[in-house]
């Protein structure tokens, strides 16, 4: 019976394989990751991960990821999308995706243009498994399994698609979705994680018939197995030598060369694959795979770096190339891809992917394909080259630089044939509701050769303002889909004002609408938070509510929190929720603990919310607004200060290293003040400073105003690039200040980044003094890339270190029709970096898709630094600017005067004060030029932060006294506002206990400014992590004053000092105490003083003290040391010196300084 049963289970398996094998391709690509990444089926398919990591799997071994550890495989015709695709892995997740983010199992592609998509999906959507395909453009509709990923637990998945479903099955349940239209395969690689957890057996296979003109395996021989007849002829014997997958071709020894024919010609969608092995490197270009004057995969010279590039012969050059930055090493072997679709020209090496955007003019020719004669190997030569029909469209422009509602508009382009000769093509625009095409909207082109270009050009209006789409859709003679979308930027025909003067929400005023009360002081969590009398102590009872109309969140003033608050509001256009402050005394603040992945406001998917007079302070990201879905409206973010607000840039860009591996708090977008995420509407983010932020603001949005903000002084070391305005429609910038907006980061550093900006107005606002850190840029105005119609009216750019204004493009496509009007340059430029000119156009590429920009530079006044051009443009040819009525002045009065728009007012502080006594009289001058005409100047004093109560006799005086109610430290503001432009500046207080006195202190309160100190022995040098990011980076060590605070980074020293100026001259006698106010973040629990006198000028241990600390500190703490009782200290001080570590023991972290005093009293 046993032997019966197994017969016919026998049969039944035979008969299902039989059948499965009938409808699926059998597995093309299988890992099973049991101690390697190399694929099952032996030609080389191989998994690419940067030091891989492998865990115990459910049977054998699996590879770890992590959200920084991800892998590559590099595309195959078997690993792309079409009827028949299936995708199979086993996968266990040791963390869930954070916030609303989701967990990528495996993309091909990218988001922006992919072919296959399997992910965890993120919260807000369920957190299940999804799979998506991308057809048309489109990646929805997905299919969801109805199984909630959890953490520890092994899923088996399997994923496809049959041209009518796709279709998921998670541990043996599935479900359907229908999905059918058209899909592009595509030549990008497979990417693998981010996830946090374990994947094992992974197969991918596809029925996709190869493009291949020629397909050599070198098992022994020469032959073409694509079956095209294209046989390698050798000039000798031909050598094989035992390889992973069968056997390599040796070269070196021969010549191998295949004739010319069309299929091995150059043409859109050329792709070339292989495996190749140097037994030494060359010094000399050496070709790997050529094809004279058509393309070439070969290794640069020595002195171009010896890495892989890949060339295509376009408009009659080489030139440029696209290349790897991996460096062939001898004995070792390395896979290449190396791919040109008419536009984008790839090479990948090892997983590792570059692209370079570059179209042109090809000539096929009749040379041999050739292979290189270095001394090597080569394997697996698969040539594709489906001469593909490649059309676009570019110049997409509109002839007015602005789009207004109430008026035609001209929207033109030009119809470009990359491919191959096309018998026509029709081509048809589609506009969002509410603008209309009043002109014909199909067009139909006759025969396209080519590289032929045809104009086309519609006509089209909206009756008013808003964000619109148009969609241009390009169907070819063979039936090929391209389809190109243009953001529409309508404004309104009288510009907006959303000024605290003329603009306010409606708040409040809902006979139902709670108000509920925070009170840090003296509130309680077990009462009921809606009257101040039973306020909440913290956000705990608060926090995951929605506000709804009318209802308002109220903050103590004077209270400090330590913890993040997280909400949500849906409010009316009739009745506004609100979060602001109630009481007297300083302004809320919330305070974290000055940790990379601290948060201090999350608001999610608010609509109707005006955000109001708080201080956030202290933590990686500050005030963000999060909306994970677009068709949010209403939102108000004014008077509120961020300061501290530091780390988040690149990954581990920082240098500091109890931030090692951080990536920030999840969800929201990153900055001092942030809105993003999906596109929120109609958002007004006014009267706000920022400052000592990585990035003061990000804001992106549909219909945006930002008036009257200050963001200066960011002074953070490696992170601290510029604020951002991305992705945004109809907006406006204006009488804004930004003053040393950026310092320092790896790619450049700005006084604001623009990208994606469709109908921007920056008005009346200043950019200035931008510093020279080394960094690339340090200018005003960045024009990063992408948007259209960009107006910069009426500004001020001074003493900037870079341009006043850059045009890149880089990659990406230039911003398009840019007007700069009745503008003020004063000597930028000053380290003279790009041009060196006042305003730049980058032209590093010679692609028309890339350097495109348009725009006209008119009525502006500017006094040039020595050697510094107005206007440089490095792409004449390529882009379309135009210069009229620029008038050179000789100084920055004599352009003032001829000039005069509004100059901001002006603060001197003066020195900090240190007193014991509780009243203090301060005294700040303020200077202002008089404009506006019909404005009038306002200061205000207000208390920031401090120990205790202040009270200014006439807070709207500059200079005026004060009471102070308890000794400490305390930070103050004022600021001066002349009714259109304000600045603010800060000084400390030093309430000392009574019968105290400072002799001598060093503050750290300028930038930059060390006061005499300097350190040694840190331990940190350069971190370059380029190799392990895809936005690679070179963290700095970290040594700079910035943000009050001379902030240093240790690693692994136990020497690691500071030591100050020599000669301090100070009484030993009469001042036996020394204040040290620092936050310690390393490990040590112990530090040592030393310091030496005029009798004693050596350093010792006798002249020493050694103090406690607290050890892994978040919160910075004054540490008193009394040296009465040192029988070194005396005579007259010659320097002081702080030892990290008290012993020599190795320590590792980083130290913040606020101030250094040597004194007397308690």
């Amino acid at each position: 019976m046993r032997t019966q049963l197994s017969c016919i289970v026998w049969v039944m398996t035979v008969v299902a394989t039989a059948m499965l094998s009938a409808q699926v391709p059998a597995r093309a690509g299988h890992w099973t990751f049991d101690g390697a990444l190399t694929a099952q089926n032996g030609r080389g398919q191989d998994l690419y991960m940067a030091n891989p990591e492998y865990a115990a799997g459910r049977s054998g071994q699996a590879l770890r990821f992590s959200v920084a550890k991800t892998a590559t495989i590099m595309d195959a015709p078997d690993l792309r999308l079409a009827p028949g695709f299936r995708l199979a892995c086993r996968v266990l997740l040791e963390k869930l995706p954070a916030g609303n983010s989701w967990a990528t199992i495996a993309i091909k592609g990218r988001l922006s243009k992919g072919e296959y998509f399997l992910r965890v999906d993120p919260a807000n959507e369920g957190q299940g498994f999804a799979f998506f395909i991308s057809s048309e453009g489109r990646w929805e509709p997905r299919v969801r399994s109805n199984i909630k990923a959890e953490v520890g637990v092994w899923y088996d998945l399997e994923a496809g698609w049959d041209g009518q479903e796709i279709w998921l099955t998670v541990n043996g349940e599935t479900t359907r979705t229908a999905r059918q239209g058209d899909v592009k395969p595509s030549y990008a690689p497979v990417q693998l994680g981010d996830f946090d957890g374990l994947l094992d057996e992974l197969s991918i296979s596809s029925p996709m018939k190869s493009t291949s003109v020629g397909c050599w395996h070198f098992d022994g021989d020469l032959q073409d197995q694509s079956g095209l007849g294209h046989d390698f002829v050798s000039t000798g014997k031909a050598r094989f030598l035992p390889a992973a997958a069968g056997q390599a071709l040796e070269l070196g020894t021969a010549e191998f060369s295949v004739p010319s024919n069309k299929e091995l010609q150059l043409a859109p969608g050329l792709r070339i694959a292989c495996s190749v092995l140097f037994d030494e490197i060359p010094e000399a270009p050496t070709p790997i795979v050529l094809k004279e004057n058509e393309y070439m995969l070969r290794v640069n010279p020595k002195v171009e770096g010896s890495n892989f590039a890949f060339f295509v012969f376009k408009n009659g050059r080489w030139e440029p190339r696209v290349s790897s930055k991996v460096k062939p090493q001898p004995g070792r072997w390395y896979h290449l891809v190396a791919s040109w679709d008419g536009i984008n020209q790839v090479i990948g090496v090892n997983g590792e992917v570059n692209n370079k955007v570059h179209s042109g003019l090809i000539e096929p020719g009749d040379a041999p394909l050739t292979l290189g004669t270095f001394k090597g190997q080569i394997d697996e030569l698969l040539i594709e080259n489906p001469r593909l029909a490649v059309i676009g469209i570019s110049d997409l422009m509109t002839d007015n630089m602005l789009l207004r509602s109430g008026r035609q508009e001209r929207l033109s382009g030009v119809i470009r044939n990359y491919g191959r000769p096309l018998s026509g093509c029709e081509v048809s625009l589609s506009l969002s509701d509410g603008v209309i095409c009043e002109s014909a909207a199909t067009l139909t082109l006759g025969p396209l050769d080519s590289n032929a270009a045809v104009p086309v050009a519609w006509t089209l209006s909206s009756a008013e303002s808003k964000s619109a789409r148009a969609t241009i859709r390009m169907v070819a003679s063979d039936g090929t889909v391209e389809t190109t979308p243009k953001v529409l930027a309508f404004l309104p025909e009288t510009d907006p004002d959303f000024s605290a003067r003329a603009w306010n929400p409606p708040l409040g005023k809902v006979a139902s609408a709670r108000t509920y009360y925070v009170d840090a002081m003296d509130g309680d969590n077990a009462h009921d938070g809606t009257t101040p009398e039973t306020a909440w102590r913290d956000f705990t009872p608060v926090n995951g509510r929605t506000l709804g109309p009318g209802e308002r969140l109220l903050i103590r003033r004077g209270s400090v929190l330590r913890q993040e608050l997280q909400l949500s509001a849906q409010g009316t256009a009739e009745a506004w929720a609100e979060i602001g402050a109630y009481g007297e005394g300083p302004r809320p603040v919330i305070r974290r603990n000055w940790h990379i992945n601290d948060r201090c406001v999350l608001i999610k998917d608010p609509d109707y919310l005006a955000i109001r007079g708080l201080t956030v302070c202290y933590a990686g990201i500050g005030l963000t607004v999060n909306y994970s879905r677009s068709g949010h409206r209403g939102l108000l973010i004014e008077d509120c200060i961020a300061h501290h607000i530091e780390g988040l840039y690149r990954f581990n860009a920082h240098g500091i290293p109890e931030w090692r591996d951080g990536r920030g708090a999840p969800g929201g977008v990153r900055g001092g003040i942030g809105f993003g995420g999906a596109q929120g509407e109609d958002i007004v983010f006014r009267d706000c400073e920022m400052f000592q932020c990585s990035a003061g603001f990000r804001a992106s949005g549909w219909n945006v105003f930002i008036d009257r903000v200050f963001c200066h002084d960011n002074f953070t070391h490696n992170t601290s690039p510029h604020p951002y305005l991305v992705s945004v429609n109809r907006a406006y910038l204006v009488n804004s200040i930004f003053d040393a907006a950026g310092w320092h980061a790896h790619a450049g550093t700005m006084g604001i980044m623009l990208a994606g900006t469709n109908g921007l107005i920056i008005r009346n606002c200043h950019f200035l003094n931008q510093p020279d850190s080394g960094s690339h840029d340090q200018g005003g105005i960045d024009f990063e890339a992408g948007g259209d119609g960009n107006l910069i009216d009426r500004c001020t750019f001074r003493n900037n270190a870079g341009a006043a204004i850059e045009v890149l493009g880089l990659r990406s496509p230039q911003t398009r029709n840019v007007e700069i009007t009745n503008s003020r340059f004063d000597r930028n430029n000053v380290a003279h970096k790009l041009g060196p000119a006042e305003i730049y156009i980058w032209g590093g590429s010679q692609d028309p898709i890339v350097c495109c920009s348009n725009g006209i530079i008119h009525n502006n006044g500017y006094v040039l630094y020595p050697g510094v051009s107005f206007y440089v443009n490095k792409a004449p040819t390529l882009t379309n600017w135009a210069l009229a009525d620029n008038t050179e002045f000789s100084s920055w009065e004599a352009l003032d005067a001829a000039m005069p728009l509004n100059n901001p007012p002006a603060i001197s502080m003066g020195p900090e004060i240190w007193t014991d006594q509780r009243q203090v009289t301060l005294k700040a001058e303020v200077k202002d030029d008089g404009r506006p005409a019909d404005g009038q100047l306002r200061c205000v004093w207000e208390q920031i932060h401090g120990p205790g109560r202040v009270v200014f006799a006439d807070a709207g005086a500059s200079t005026t006294t004060v009471e102070f109610s308890a000794p400490g430290d305390y930070l103050l503001r004022l600021k001066a506002d002349d009714g259109e432009h304000w600045r603010s500046a800060m000084t400390t207080v030093h309430i000392l206990p009574a019968g105290s006195a400072v002799a001598r202190a060093w503050s750290f309160a300028t930038p930059q400014d060390k006061e005499g100190w300097s350190e040694a022995n840190l331990g940190t040098k350069d971190e370059d992590f380029d190799a392990v990011t895809i936005m690679g980076c070179i963290s700095r060590p970290v040594h700079h004053v910035g943000g009050g605070h001379y902030v240093l980074a240790v690693l692994e020293s136990g020497d690691a000092h500071i030591v100050s100026a020599d000669n301090l001259g100070e009484d030993l006698a009469a001042n036996r105490r020394v204040g040290i106010r620092f936050m310690n973040s390393t490990p040590a629990a112990r530090m040592r003083l030393r310091f030496t006198t005029d009798a004693a000028p050596e350093w010792s241990d006798q002249a020493s003290q050694v103090f406690e600390v607290v050890p892994g500190d978040n919160e910075t703490r004054l540490y008193t040391l009394d040296l009465s009782q040192n029988a070194a200290w005396r005579g007259t001080l010659k320097q002081l010196r702080l030892d990290f570590s008290h012993d020599g023991t190795p320590v590792t972290g980083s130290c913040r300084i606020d101030y250094i005093w040597i004194g007397r009293g308690r």
